[in-house]
């Protein structure tokens, strides 16, 4: 990650920020008020290797703003004033607000930068723009037009810019409190500036602190409308999953599960999270919660507490975000994140949904799911006759099943993996089958 103050190098359980200079005694770093934004959790936990090296705690399964709903965006906000206010109690202010500075550990965001509070240098807080931009304008641009956050980072990683929003926002500019922030006039070097007059002393903390004020009033006009979604309501509305079958699928994947002792499990196409809570009681370190349907993960993340360890992700599975930032190294794809730590992949209800629903061959779905799990997977198989193969048929207006056919799975994944176990649910014509990734030869 770019930091024009020091270098961060990522090791297997920690992150290391490498200071140019040694770091200024004392620093924000060093007082009471950063130990307790630590304790409450809202700082990374961190330690002092010496005053030109920070040691700090490494997240579970780091995620980012593009995988993220527009909740978490909201919380990341929240969690990045919260760590600014508490700063200005010392003197100090974030020279940056990127809602890159934040991470996710399980449900709770942490603010991790810790070179970002220095010194309070001027009257006006210098990262109020970027505030606007990766915070508050993409949550307006959601909560007003229902285009989610995240597509705005995949677009951009410094946000949406005020020309933007205007430009999408359109006459709710003016309708709206989000208008007052769009009424400001430009910095000296183009960056937002918000026009408030001056305080009659000469600190510069009341203009701070009023600025910060502001941007919880407007945080607090963006909540989440939660959207319409078929998926939202899948476990829900099914009707072709007769109960003794779920509950031999729920009990065979917790048997999997624990026969083969994962510490990391993902579930992929997890819709709210039916089966990455049978494996949050069983993988020793987490579950990875991987599905495209915001509204879905938004449903999982309710039931979200401290104690569960899911990492959500809103990923298309046929459009894998790849790696971002500077040769594509800064922010590794997820691909690359999710097979360097799955130790078992699951795909349940899933194989259907790639190769009829978007047309990927059956080969290249068994390619994802090897490439997405370190050993194991759990997958399930459908017959060609099963009633939403059919109804996935019939909506894209194909009437035959080539490719398709129970014999087909078994040998597309069979160039991959080697089966362990294969049962047919109980009740259904489903199949779960527990596969090991072949050994290269």
């Amino acid at each position: 990650m770019r930091d024009p103050i020091g270098r961060v190098e990522v090791s297997v359980d920690s992150v290391l920020r490498h200071a140019f200079a040694p770091l200024a005694e004392p620093h924000f770093l060093d007082t009471s008020t950063a130990a307790q934004l630590v304790k409450r959790g809202l700082l990374t936990p961190f330690t002092f290797e010496s005053r030109s090296l920070v040691r700090a705690r490494k997240v579970g399964f780091a995620t980012y703003p593009w995988e993220w709903t527009h909740g978490q965006l909201l919380q990341a906000a929240s969690v990045t004033l919260d760590v600014a206010e508490a700063a200005l109690t010392e003197g100090h202010e974030l020279k940056d607000a990127s809602a890159l500075n934040v991470l996710f550990e399980r449900d709770r965001p942490e603010f991790c930068d810790h070179f970002s509070m220095q010194p309070i240098q001027r009257r006006q807080w210098w990262a109020y723009g970027q505030f606007l931009r990766h915070f508050l304008f993409p949550l307006a641009v959601s909560r007003h037009l229902g285009m989610e956050p995240a597509e705005v980072f995949k677009a951009s990683l410094d946000g949406l810019s005020l020309e933007n929003t205007r430009t999408l926002l359109g006459s709710k500019c003016w309708t709206s409190r989000i208008g007052i922030a769009l009424l400001r006039r430009q910095g000296h070097n183009g960056r937002s500036k918000l026009a408030l007059p001056s305080p009659s002393d000469n600190s510069p903390n009341p203009l701070h602190q009023r600025l910060i004020d502001f941007l919880r009033w407007q945080l607090s006009g963006l909540e989440h409308v939660p959207r319409i979604s078929e998926w939202a309501s899948y476990e829900q509305t099914r009707n072709h999953y007769p109960l003794i079958s779920l509950e031999c699928k729920r009990g065979t994947v917790a048997r999997w599960l624990s026969l083969t002792n994962p510490r990391w499990v993902v579930d992929l196409g997890c819709n709210q999270g039916e089966f990455s809570f049978v494996a949050t009681g069983i993988a020793a370190a987490g579950v990875i919660a991987v599905d495209a349907d915001m509204a879905a993960i938004g449903r999982l993340r309710a039931k979200l507490t401290n104690e569960t360890s899911i990492y959500t992700v809103c990923a298309n599975l046929d459009d894998l975000p790849r790696g971002r930032g500077w040769m594509g190294k800064e922010y590794p794809g997820l691909l690359e994140r999710i097979s360097a730590q799955a130790d078992v992949a699951m795909a349940l209800a899933l194989v259907h949904h790639l190769v009829i629903g978007r047309s990927i061959p059956l080969t290249e779905v068994a390619e994802l799911m090897a490439a997405s799990t370190r050993r194991y997977l759990i997958v399930e198989y459908l017959e060609a006759d099963d009633p939403m193969v059919q109804a996935l048929l019939l909506s894209r207006d194909r009437i035959d099943d080539t490719g398709f056919t129970l014999e087909d799975q078994r040998r597309a994944f069979g160039q991959r993996f080697q089966t362990i176990e294969e049962i047919v649910l109980e009740g259904s014509s489903r199949r779960l089958a527990l596969l090991e990734k072949l050994t290269p030869a």
